[in-house]
């Protein structure tokens, strides 16, 4: 299992997902869909297996 930070906050009436570690980040429209966009966004750009990421999710913009 690998655990990736994951930030989170809404603009626009949708949830922004920044991944630090991989510096990507993607949208999703719901909250319940946030984990699993994120584990998706992870997958595509590292390789890893969906199944075998964690997503720690923190609801903050980064820092600049």
């Amino acid at each position: 299992m690998r655990t990736f930070e994951v930030l989170a906050w809404t603009e626009a009436g949708s949830f922004v997902l920044y991944v630090p570690e991989i510096e990507a980040l993607t949208r999703a429209a719901q909250l319940a869909d946030v984990e699993p966009a994120a584990r998706d966004l992870i997958a595509e750009l590292s390789g890893l297996e969906p199944a075998g990421i964690v997503v720690r999710l923190t609801f903050r913009r980064p820092r600049r």
